[in-house]
Order: C-alpha cells, then sequence, then structure tokens
C-alpha cells in the first residue's frame, strides 16, 4: 500500500482512533489499527479500530498511490505523526511488513501486522432505527450520561436506557441508585418497538458525543438486541449493547412534590462552589435551608472552617431544610442552558427534581443526604 494524506487530516482521525483502541496488554493486537484502501472509492482510504466492545470506522480523504491494507500500533504511529511539521505525510507498506512514514526530511520505519490476525469490523443492516440531528444527539448525550454509574460493580446502569415513548419521540434515561436523569426528544425518523428498550454504553456515547461533527447534520443509529451502529458523512462507530434489563424508574419520579422554588442557574452554581470548597469529605454535602424568598446555603462546620452563602430565589411554601451531595447538584446545573432551575420539593428526605422552567423534556431527581450540623 502506499498513501499520501494531510498531516491535520491524519492527526485528528489518530487521536479518534486511540480513543478506541484497547489500551491493556492482555490483549496486544487490540493495541494496533487498520488502514485499507476501498474498491471502487479512489478518493479516501478506511481507519479502523476496535476494543471488541467499541469498534471505530472513519473514512480519511488520499492520495491513493498503491492499493492495499496495513495493521499498525496506533500510539507510535500517533505519537510520530502529531510531531511532524510537513503537510504531506507518505505512508507506504513493503513485502516484509514494514511500514515507512515520510514528512517533509523525516522519515520512520515501524513494523507492522498481517491484516488477518485483526478483528473486522462488520458492518450490519440493522432492524430498528432512528435518525436523529447531531445538535439533538448532543444534548440528549449531555443531559443523561453524567447520571450513569462510573464503575462495574451494576453492569446494567453504566449507559444510558434508549427508549420509544411513540409520536415520533425517544426516552433516555440514566440512574446510579442516587440520582436519575431523564430527557424526551423528538427525532426525524423512527422504527422502535414501544414496548423495546436498549441499554448504550457509557464509552459508546462518550467517543459518539466526542467527534459528533464529523456525523454531519445527522445521525442514523441502528440497532437490535445485541448491537448499535451510529452512521454518518465519514465516520461510523459499532457498539455492543450492555445485557441485563434497567431497572423500572417511573415509580422513583415523584408525582406530589409540592414545594417549588425558582433560582437563578448561575447563581446557584457559583453558590455551591463557594460552599463545597472547603469540604475533605468524598461527598461534599452542602445544606439548603429554604425560606420565602431566601436560600442560605451550608457547609459543615468543622475544625478546618464553615461557609455560608445566601441567595434571593422565587419560594413561598413553608420553610424547611434538605441536604445534598454538591457534585451531583453542579452535574445537572452545568448541563441546563436555562437562566433559572427549578427544585421541587416535598421534604428533607424525599427525592428532588431539578428541571428547567421553560423546558419540560428534561428532568433530574436527586436522593437527599442526612445531614446532622
Amino acid at each position: 500500500m502506499e498513501i499520501i494524506l494531510k498531516r491535520e487530516a491524519l492527526s485528528n482521525t489518530l487521536q479518534n482512533i486511540n480513543s478506541v483502541v484497547d489500551k491493556s496488554t492482555t490483549k496486544p493486537i487490540l493495541s494496533n489499527f487498520v488502514i485499507r484502501t476501498i474498491d471502487g472509492n479512489d478518493r479516501d482510504v478506511e481507519f479502523s479500530s476496535t476494543d471488541y466492545e467499541l469498534s471505530l470506522v472513519e473514512l480519511v480523504p488520499a492520495e491513493i498511490k498503491e492499493q492495499g491494507s496495513i495493521c499498525v500500533n496506533a500510539k507510535k504511529v500517533f505519537d510520530i505523526v502529531r510531531e511532524l511539521q510537513a503537510e504531506d505525510v507518505h505512508i507506504r507498506s513493503t513485502e516484509q511488513l514494514w511500514i515507512h512514514i515520510t514528512c517533509g526530511t523525516s522519515e520512520t520505519r515501524l513494523p507492522s501486522v498481517e491484516v488477518g490476525l485483526y478483528p473486522q469490523t462488520v458492518l450490519e443492516e440493522l432492524p430498528q432505527s432512528i435518525t436523529i440531528t447531531v445538535d439533538d444527539l448532543r444534548r440528549c448525550i449531555d443531559m443523561t450520561l453524567f447520571a450513569a454509574i462510573t464503575n462495574e460493580s451494576r453492569r446494567n446502569l453504566m449507559g444510558v436506557c434508549l427508549s420509544s415513548t411513540g409520536d415520533q419521540k425517544t426516552r433516555w434515561l440514566s440512574t446510579d441508585g442516587h440520582r436519575l436523569a431523564q430527557t424526551v426528544k423528538s427525532v426525524d425518523s423512527l422504527n422502535f418497538d414501544a414496548d423495546k428498550e436498549v441499554i448504550v454504553p457509557r464509552k459508546a456515547l462518550t467517543e459518539v458525543r466526542r467527534v459528533a461533527e464529523l456525523f454531519g447534520e445527522n445521525v442514523n443509529i441502528t440497532f437490535d438486541d445485541r448491537v448499535m451502529q451510529f452512521s454518518g458523512d465519514a465516520i461510523i462507530f459499532k457498539t455492543r449493547l450492555i445485557e441485563g434489563k434497567f431497572p423500572n424508574c417511573d415509580p422513583i419520579i415523584p408525582k406530589d412534590n409540592t414545594l417549588e422554588m425558582i433560582v437563578d442557574r448561575e447563581r446557584f452554581i457559583s453558590s455551591l462552589r463557594i460552599v463545597s470548597s472547603i469540604s475533605t469529605e468524598k461527598l461534599r454535602p452542602v445544606k439548603l435551608i429554604i425560606s420565602p424568598g431566601t436560600l442560605k446555603l451550608e457547609s459543615e462546620k468543622a475544625d478546618y472552617g464553615e461557609v455560608v452563602d445566601e441567595i434571593e430565589i422565587e419560594y413561598e411554601g413553608e420553610p424547611f431544610q434538605i441536604g445534598f451531595n454538591s457534585r451531583y447538584l453542579l452535574d445537572v446545573l452545568s448541563v441546563l442552558e436555562s437562566k433559572n432551575v427549578k427544585l421541587e420539593c416535598k421534604n428533607s428526605m424525599s427525592p428532588t427534581i431539578i428541571k428547567s422552567p421553560d423546558d419540560e423534556s428534561f428532568l433530574s431527581v436527586i436522593m437527599p443526604l442526612r445531614v446532622e450540623w
């Protein structure tokens, strides 16, 4: 194989490739990636990588001198290419499985692996599908992924549950057992059984979100019970879905929270950061003391100090107080875009709903903490 690529495009693609490849040493073959030319396409080459759970296929414009394919270590090539200075990068392979990378006055020779040893990503025709704009997909991921669990303790919570609500709408839902995030989004087209739900892994959604602009204006999502594919203009991700049943979260969402307050979002974020800054506890607890027109925030009193802050709010109910993990509050406030946020409470021990006053499509539920000070 012999090809010439633009250095910037190659570097960007290699960054995407390195986000997918397996970094562990238990499966050495997965530290590599594949470049191959495509029959009938003399303008693009295909880059692909996989860690068995998530696969990436990306088309990159190239000048093709000789057809072929190569398999080579992803990190080594990326580390070399990002330091190159000239515009064009010349890559060629030899029959002895050596790869020559030339750019300006720099020339590198690397060993390669037989392409046949690398697991091939097979793209499939899958029965169910969703077409959604890239902007809407970004928002759905942003509004839910922060609440998904990050460890292996409950694998069925290590992603976002996707289902259909009918009427061309999808429901995106995540929880880690202490909080929940849900958004309902209309899509351009929908072929999704009403009684079906799938759990999309955290890593897949993180990578899709990171390079979303490469899909173009819309993303075509196809899936079955095993796998899901995200397809766009120049890039495709294929991921295994998480096996297992996602818990029924509907009973967790309170229906009778009558204590409502509206807070300026930016002011609330600033106050939470100030109040939680001196805490040494992992949970960074904060107490909210709510009374008509005023929200007072307190940190736990300790030898290293204490912090108190006060905010004006819209609230006309009975005074009460409630404690939270401040990070949970900050996570949900950071994904909202509205000027104000609404908190709906029942009492100091019941789950609280956080939403935007002018957007009913999103809500987050946070379990309170018992605060003793």
